[in-house]
């Protein structure tokens, strides 16, 4: 099962850069039953490296402007860190439930403008 979830991450975070950090917390917290705090951090963890080496794959291939690309970086970074300090103060039920809401608003989203 472990390979199957590595395959389904990997091809999302590589074709869509997205979607991914959901596939695996989802086996972590649902299948194996897990921390869902412990799984968050360890979602983290992994797509780091796989973004890393995607990001390296995109620049080869797809003109990106760096000026833009440092201050999403910066933004995020700083986010990053206050959002995760919230997360641990979230109890795990409505950590999974907003994480569930989100994701469903944004799948319709994308639907609608197709």
């Amino acid at each position: 099962m472990i390979y199957l979830v590595s395959i389904l991450s990997g091809l999302a975070n590589g074709m869509f850069t997205c979607g991914a950090g959901q596939i695996i917390i989802f086996y972590l917290v649902f299948i194996m039953k897990n921390d869902t705090h412990k799984s968050r951090a360890t979602s983290i963890a992994v797509l780091s490296c796989t973004s890393v080496i995607s990001l390296i794959f995109y620049l080869m291939s797809v003109k990106v402007e760096i000026s833009k690309c440092i201050v999403v970086i910066v933004a995020s970074l700083g986010l990053g860190v206050i959002a995760s300090k919230l997360m641990s103060k979230i109890n795990s039920k409505y950590l999974n439930l907003i994480s569930g809401v989100l994701m469903t608003v944004l799948s319709v989203i994308s639907i609608v403008r197709g």
